[in-house]
């Protein structure tokens, strides 16, 4: 096992490498890699792949289109904890046009037991503001949302407006479609027909750090 430490994007790659690895047998593509991890060319993660394998994570086979050899590991338990443990992005401000993980929306990884929070379309948003402190979320926690395109009603999500990614309940109401804050003190943002809001996700989880 190597003591030397892994960055936080080369541990997302490394993670998601040893993941493929598990579950399909075989180790991905560059290019898996690449659009499993919204980089825009395979010549980025080949550059985390080099390094990975300079601190003795990994080999590269030449010649090979799956040529990653796993050779390390980044967990000081068992086999199983590194199998279970999983990173997730936090996203952070959103390019626009890009996929709500895409490299350039990250702002940093957070690692989270695979046993509890199930599934790979996952990523997690730093809650700013007390608009939703009547469900128990509070600013500075970290919410955990599952990647999905609509919302049905009374679901908490995710929606990104004007490039801000915010968390409120989807509603509807009275023919009309509402952004419902959890705090009397935020009023509902009601959404126009042709309202050009992204919903990104739906609400699985959050984390407090005490």
């Amino acid at each position: 096992m190597s003591s030397i430490e892994l960055t936080s994007e080369q541990g997302r790659v490394f993670s998601y490498i040893q993941k493929f690895r598990v579950e399909n047998g075989f180790p991905p593509t560059v290019r898996e890699i690449a659009d499993a991890l919204g980089y825009k060319s395979p010549n980025n993660v080949r550059q985390h792949l080099r390094l990975i394998e300079q601190k003795g994570f990994i080999k590269l086979l030449q010649g090979k289109a799956r040529g990653i050899e796993i050779t390390g590991t980044v967990s000081h338990n068992t086999e199983q904890s590194e199998i279970d443990a999983m990173g997730v992005p936090i996203i952070g401000s959103v390019a626009a046009g890009a996929p709500i993980t895409a490299i350039e929306n990250i702002e940093g990884y957070i690692t989270l037991d695979r046993s509890i929070f199930r599934g790979d379309d996952l990523f997690a948003l730093r809650i700013r503001g007390d608009s939703m402190c009547g469900i128990g979320i509070l600013n500075g926690d970290i919410v955990v949302v599952r990647k999905k395109q609509s919302a049905e009603n009374g679901e908490i999500v995710v929606v990104i407006i004007d490039g801000d990614a915010t968390l409120k309940r989807f509603l509807k109401q009275d023919g009309k479609l509402l952004l419902h804050p959890e705090n009397p003190a935020y009023s509902d943002i009601e959404l126009e027909p042709a309202s050009t809001i992204q919903i990104a996700g739906k609400l699985v989880g959050v984390i407090r750090k005490c």
